[in-house]
């Protein structure tokens, strides 16, 4: 479909600097609002409770966010989308949504304890993971009023709901684990936070939403409809998440918990290329992700790609003195994980960018085929290697998925949408990185890590100042959309 004047001045406006910056800005934000709560949580329990009770505590995050994801976590991205072609359908649609996913959630949280049960884990730990499954309540409200709030371009609300989490999941769970409840005071501590977020989030949507529409599609055609928005991310969640259930299985609570954290941390990157992505999603998706969306995701895919190779340095400086002061010894394996699995946000980073543009194009079925693919690859190298090499292969493991589904998303953007989209810049990038990192070891060498890694990630983030055009990489990014 060919984009009019008219449509083609939208997506300029849509993309532009002044309408993209904030909303980036603000979706930034709530991300790393919640990422920072969730990490103080982490810590204090990694602290409070000990490695091997905080591995049992990982491994039930790790179970109730995969069925979170089967019951539909994904669709907040639908709802954003749909939202932002029709706002009269926020309200329908956003109720619909919340009815199938707690439809899903049921039947999915007795199959988790029936394998859980079947692979022998102790009754108190399934128990355990069927009160943090309680969550999953509020949390399906909550996140369908975020998704009605993005589709309808109103961001300011978001950081204010993931404050309101935090406040609440930290302050209780300090509270009651002092109080000498351990486990269980953290368990009740999600589940206040979540029913405050959804509280906060469904008042926020009441104000934003406007008069509701009628004719919201039925259940039976919802779940038809979105059935790749409900299988994908829990296909892309086994792979991402499996590794933690084999850990517990095959190497032990002990490896689990020096392995959770360092995933967990690695996992907070994503808020960047969410607030970037998730910005440009609306305007992507009004203009079917043509010429000028795929000119202004190479763009993106270039500030990405810059933002994740300078974390790559920072973590391999200062992840070894940041552990030891924050967790002491106990967690030494934990040094050795991150800068492993820090690679794995390079790849990360540029999915995001290559994912939000098929989702943009209604393409969203083949990331069932990228995930399946995952899937198998990660569960049997895991499998194959943990047994040996414990919570090291599981995070090279992750390092590798991350890298071949990068190469599907380019063969897919290529065949799908008729051209390749590499980041801006990229080859000069890559050299001049290597260029750095090489030094650093070098530099290691003769002098401490920290002042190498130091000098290392200043000259870096020089060049990509100079090379790679400095902040007129963030403003091309949103400034235009290639209509020039």
């Amino acid at each position: 479909m060919t984009v009019g004047v008219s449509d083609t001045e939208a997506l300029r406006v849509e993309t532009g600097l002044d309408t993209v910056a904030p909303r980036a800005r603000l979706l930034s934000v709530s991300q790393i609002v919640r990422r920072l709560f969730r990490m103080a949580l982490l810590f204090l329990a990694a602290r409070l409770l000990g490695v091997e009770t905080f591995g049992n505590y990982a491994l039930l995050l790790t179970v109730v966010e995969m069925i979170a994801l089967i019951s539909g976590v994904g669709y907040v991205d639908f709802l954003t989308r749909e939202v932002a072609k029709r706002g009269g359908a926020a309200w329908p649609l956003g109720a619909r949504i919340t009815m199938l996913r707690l439809a899903y959630a049921v039947p999915a949280l007795a199959l988790a304890v029936l394998a859980m049960t079947a692979l022998r884990f102790p009754t108190t730990v399934v128990l355990n993971t069927a009160l943090l499954a309680i969550t999953l309540v509020p949390r399906a409200a909550g996140e369908s009023a975020q998704g009605v709030l993005k589709g309808l371009r109103r961001f300011a609300p978001l950081p204010w709901i993931e404050l309101v989490q935090g406040v609440v999941v930290v302050g209780t769970a300090l509270v009651l684990i002092r109080s000498g409840f351990g486990l269980g005071g953290v368990i009740v501590a999600e589940i206040a936070s979540a029913v405050a977020g959804a509280g906060v989030a469904l008042m926020s949507a009441a104000g934003n939403a406007g008069v509701p529409a009628t004719g919201a599609p039925s259940l039976r055609e919802l779940a038809r409809s979105t059935f790749a928005f409900n299988v994908y991310p829990f296909i892309v969640n086994v792979y991402d998440r499996v590794d933690v259930v084999l850990l517990a299985k095959l190497a032990g609570s002990v490896a689990t918990g020096v392995y959770a954290l360092p995933y967990r941390a690695y996992g907070t990157l994503n808020i960047i290329p969410y607030g970037v992505m998730g910005a440009l999603l609306p305007a992507f998706s009004a203009s079917h992700a043509d010429q000028n969306a795929r000119e202004a995701c190479a763009r993106a895919m270039k500030f990405l790609y810059l933002v994740s190779l300078l974390i790559v340095l920072a973590t391999l400086t200062f992840a070894g003195p940041v552990v030891s002061l924050l967790l002491g010894q106990s967690y030494a394996g934990s040094v050795q994980t991150i800068k492993i699995l820090i690679w794995a946000g390079v790849p990360m980073f540029l999915n995001f960018a290559l994912s939000t543009l098929l989702l943009a194009a209604h393409k969203e079925k083949v990331f069932l085929w990228t995930a399946s693919i995952c899937t198998a690859f990660n569960v049997a190298a895991n499998l194959l290697l943990i047994p040996r090499y414990s919570f090291l292969a599981a995070a090279t493991v992750t390092v590798a998925t991350e890298s071949l589904l990068l190469i599907m998303n380019f063969y897919l953007v290529r065949r799908l949408l008729g051209e390749f989209v590499f980041p801006k810049n990229g080859i000069r990038i890559t050299l001049g990185f290597l260029a750095v990192l090489a030094a650093y070891w070098a530099l290691g060498r003769q002098v401490s890590q920290i002042w190498a890694g130091s000098v290392a990630c200043l000259v870096f983030a020089f060049l990509a100042f100079r090379t790679a055009s400095g902040m007129r990489v963030v403003k091309a990014l949103v400034s235009q959309s290639g209509v020039r």
